[in-house]
């Protein structure tokens, strides 16, 4: 099982940069998680969009998502000219209903609602769910093939579900949206990078990747504060592979 970052910003992408996207690929199944901006053009410097599978959006803020829209004129410009291509599966929360209710093209997206107790199977893949702490409905991801578990926390802030739904994860992305500086209250939407070497050591997680930075930010400053409470960090960088 192997995982390529397709984007690492939030909630705007770098120059050159993309916001939420990572393509999960094991065998001949392929899955995408999130599909911010940008991430249409890096899909298609690794597979065509025709040969994914699914595509999970852990929430519909714009920076996860927005590249549906423009996937959506993909599909459908092909279908038109005759290529035989499938509505695509995709998979999100139902809230905020307006923005769901934006992905409901019948006969381009094979659209379902993520619900806590859902559970899809693609190939080898056995995907679940745990919802998170965001101003949005928000949904964690596990994807176990079997042998290794990959954890995505999609973006929140502490709470304790992340913490029991990463158990034992032999990887373990994490939303590292901010420095501990940056942490003026308690009411803030994602979390540290310290917060997150936090969660990965009481998960007793393997590995742990920090990705969503922000666009200014020097993310060398993110490894080191999650490395004073986690060893095997390392930064999502963007177009890099990592096996699971």
């Amino acid at each position: 099982m192997r995982l390529i970052v397709l984007g690492n910003n939030g909630p705007y992408p770098s120059a050159g940069g993309a916001c939420s996207g990572y393509l999960v690929i094991e065998g001949d199944t392929k899955i995408l998680i999130d599909c911010g901006n940008g991430i249409l053009s890096n899909l298609q410097k690794f597979i065509k969009h025709e040969d994914l599978n699914a595509v999970i959006l852990t929430h519909l803020h714009s920076d996860h998502m927005s590249d549906m829209m423009v996937l959506r004129y993909a599909i459908q410009i092909k279908m038109n000219r005759g290529q035989d291509i499938k509505p695509l599966d995709v998979y999100a929360p139902s809230e905020p209903l307006e923005e769901y209710n934006r992905l409901d093209i019948k006969g381009i997206f094979n659209l379902n609602a993520i619900l806590p107790d859902t559970v899809l199977n693609y190939g080898n893949l056995k995907i679940t769910f745990k919802e998170m702490t965001h101003p949005v409905k928000c949904f964690a991801v596990s994807i176990d093939n079997g042998e290794k578990r990959f954890v995505f926390s999609g973006d929140t802030s502490w709470n304790s579900n992340i913490i029991e739904f990463s158990q034992n994860a032999d990887l373990l992305m994490l939303d590292a949206g901010l420095l501990s500086k940056d942490k003026k209250s308690d009411n803030v939407p994602h979390l540290t990078a310290a917060e997150c070497g936090m969660v990965a050591k009481e998960a007793k997680a393997s590995r742990l990747l920090l990705t969503h930075f922000w666009p200014q930010d020097d993310v060398m400053n993110h490894l080191a504060e999650a490395k004073e409470h986690f060893g095997n960090v390392e930064l999502a960088e963007l177009l890099n592979t990592y096996d699971i």
